[in-house]
C-alpha cells in the first residue's frame, strides 16, 4: 500500500443481527468526510474514524489540521501548519468541516498578500515565545517588577496591533475577526 494514500480499514463489523456496529458507522461516516475534505483540495491521511489529519498546499506554504473525537463525542480540531493553534471543540464532524473550509479560504485569500511570510514568520515566534514564557514561569520564581514589564510591553504589542488595523487595507470582508476585536477591546491588566 503507498505510503499516504488512503489508511487501511478492516472489514466492516456487523452484529450477528446485522446492524451496523458504532464504529462501523464512524468509519463510513469518515470516508463522507474524508471525501469532502478532498474535494476542498485537500490531503487526508485518516489514521482511525476517529482521528483525522488534513493538509493543504498553499502557493509556498502548507496548511495543515488534525482533528480527532475526544471522550465527549466531540470534535477537537487543531491547525499544525504553518503554525500549531487550537481552534475549537466541535459538535459534529460538518462543523469541523466547515471551519477547515473557512480557515481554508482566509489562508487563500491571506496569501495573495505581499507580507504573508512575514505573518507566518510572526506567528511562529508568537507561539515560540507563548512556549518559552509558559516554562518562564513553571521553572523560576519570577519577580513581580518582572511580570509587569511584560504586561506593560504586551500592552505596546496590543497597542501597535490596534495602529496596524487601523492603518491597513480589510482582506477579507464575510464576517468579522472576533477574536482580534475581543483581544482589542479585553485591557491586559
Amino acid at each position: 500500500m503507498p505510503k499516504y494514500s488512503r489508511t487501511y480499514r478492516p472489514t466492516r463489523s456487523y452484529t450477528t443481527s446485522g446492524v451496523l456496529t458504532q464504529a462501523s458507522y464512524l468509519e463510513m461516516e469518515a470516508e463522507q468526510h474524508e471525501m469532502k475534505l478532498r474535494q476542498m483540495g485537500g490531503e487526508v491521511l485518516q489514521l482511525s474514524a476517529k482521528c483525522c489529519y488534513v493538509r493543504f498546499h498553499i502557493g509556498e506554504f502548507k496548511l495543515s489540521y488534525v482533528y480527532n473525537i475526544n471522550r465527549s463525542n466531540r470534535y477537537f480540531l487543531e491547525r499544525l501548519k504553518p503554525y500549531p493553534l487550537p481552534l475549537k471543540e466541535y459538535e459534529n464532524e460538518d462543523d469541523v468541516i466547515e471551519m477547515i473550509r473557512l480557515d481554508l479560504e482566509h489562508f487563500q485569500n491571506a496569501a495573495k498578500s505581499k507580507n504573508i511570510t512575514s505573518f507566518i514568520k510572526i506567528n511562529q515566534e508568537l507561539n515560540r515565545t507563548a512556549k518559552a514564557f509558559e516554562d518562564l514561569f513553571l521553572y523560576y520564581n519570577v519577580e513581580t517588577f518582572h511580570t509587569d514589564t511584560i504586561l506593560q510591553k504586551l500592552d505596546e504589542i496590543k497597542d501597535e496591533i490596534r495602529k496596524t488595523v487601523d492603518d491597513s487595507e480589510r482582506l477579507f470582508d464575510d464576517g468579522e475577526p472576533c477574536s482580534l476585536i475581543q483581544f482589542l477591546e479585553t485591557p491586559v491588566k
